[in-house]
């Protein structure tokens, strides 16, 4: 009789930490009044969460459903005791599709659906306690066009970043001008002809530039699952991490990371770093040209065609690029050109920058000599553009290199 007592037991402990595992303290749609509106927003709250708790926002696509869990997997939530956000997002207007569906502003400015995120992070923060520095941000399709608008505009509330199968696109307009430099992961099937995979190097390049981070990037394949890029951190900067799927289309989600599960490679990049992981909050956009087996024309730039040096930046092509482009993009402020020129002594440069959007004016028209570590002040008054930039040399003839090159913010 014992046996048998102490054998119903058992059987009762494993199916009480059967339970355990999946069981969640909320699971539920919840709502706020945010700008004069209703929003929803599924809050899912693991039976371990820490105290106090790393926050989620996981941001679905287009026509998707807080219910939906995607793309972070609560599953991951009960792992790792992170409180989940699950927002809703609120009817809109896609050309693309001709109507409208539940989705994100990701224009790359504050919107309404900032504001809800924001009111969100308070609300949950009445109710558990939780990390303030460790709140991050991830999403599908539109959800992951939404994540690099949120990591624009938020990247003072929001510590890391990852996107499944979203890149920026000009009907949504990412400006690449944040407050500061971001961790951020992007995850993309190879077999994406939705938001298409053909245009990831584009926005790559931009997020590198952005970061500080190194162009040539840190390569592992494993054939018939992944190509994984990680575009390592210099100084002041983050690392900018690029997963190209093998097989996969356009999907929320994939077993084909090391990991297995893309949910948990996310987590296991964002949940590196807070708020007050240290960078250079005035960086705007630093490549080295002369970083070793970098090919500057094979990422947007001219380089050594008659007597231009280096140039970047053209006219927007979004009918021939399918809506993506590369450029260079500033806000209002101060700001320093830097860079190091090194060559033929007693040669000059003409350095140049000019606004592609708006009234087109010419911000930088000036020569330097070579031979020296080039800083030039300029100014933005006007508001937010797209500038060209480009470095020429009088003669073709002329030996000029270019290294150590960066646009800084002066505080």
């Amino acid at each position: 009789m014992k046996q048998y007592f102490l054998g119903i037991l058992f059987i009762g402990l494993l199916l009480s930490n059967s339970t355990r595992a999946w069981s969640a303290k909320e699971d539920h749609l919840d709502s706020i009044v945010v700008d004069g509106g209703v929003r929803t927003y599924l809050l899912y709250v693991p039976d371990n969460v820490k105290t106090p708790a790393p926050l989620v926002f996981s941001l679905h696509g287009t026509g998707g459903h807080a219910t939906d869990k995607s793309p972070f997997r609560s599953s991951v939530a009960d792992e790792e005791g992170c409180i989940v956000v699950y927002p809703q997002g609120k009817k809109i207007f896609f050309p693309v599709f001709g109507g409208s569906f539940p989705g994100w502003h990701s224009t790359g400015e504050t919107s309404e659906d900032i504001d809800f995120f924001k009111a969100v992070i308070d609300e949950v923060a009445k109710r558990y306690s939780i990390d303030r520095k460790r709140i991050y941000c991830c999403g599908f399709s539109n959800g992951g066009m939404m994540t690099y608008t949120v990591a624009n505009v938020a990247s003072d509330v929001f510590a890391a970043f990852a996107s499944i199968s979203g890149y920026p696109i000009n009907e949504f307009h990412l400006h690449h001008t944040g407050a500061r430099p971001v961790p951020f992961l992007h995850i993309h099937g190879k077999a994406d002809n939705f938001v298409k995979y053909i245009y990831v190097p584009k926005i790559v390049d931009d997020m590198v530039a952005r970061n500080g981070a190194v162009p040539v990037p840190e390569k592992t394949s494993v054939f018939g699952r992944y190509d994984k890029s990680i575009y390592a951190a210099t100084d002041g900067g983050f690392p900018y991490v690029f997963y190209e799927i093998d097989g996969m289309g356009h999907s929320g989600y994939t077993t084909n990371t090391e990991d297995g599960n893309s949910a948990l490679t996310m987590w296991k990049f964002m949940s590196q770093y807070t708020l007050e992981t240290p960078c250079d909050i005035t960086l705007k956009w630093r490549p080295n040209v002369e970083t070793p087996n970098w090919n500057p024309e094979s990422h947007g730039w001219t380089v050594n065609k008659g007597n231009v040096l280096l140039g970047f930046g053209t006219e927007q092509q979004t009918s021939q690029n399918q809506n993506v482009y590369r450029s260079l993009q500033l806000e209002n402020g101060k700001y320093k050109l830097c860079f190091h020129a090194a060559g033929h002594t007693g040669k000059q440069i003409t350095v140049n920058l000019c606004k592609l959007t708006g009234n087109h004016q010419i911000v930088i028209d000036k020569k330097v000599a070579v031979g020296n570590d080039i800083v030039l002040d300029f100014s933005i008054t006007d508001g937010w553009g797209e500038y060209s930039f480009s470095i020429l040399r009088d003669k073709v003839t002329d030996v000029v290199k270019i290294s150590k090159l960066g646009i800084y913010l002066v505080k």
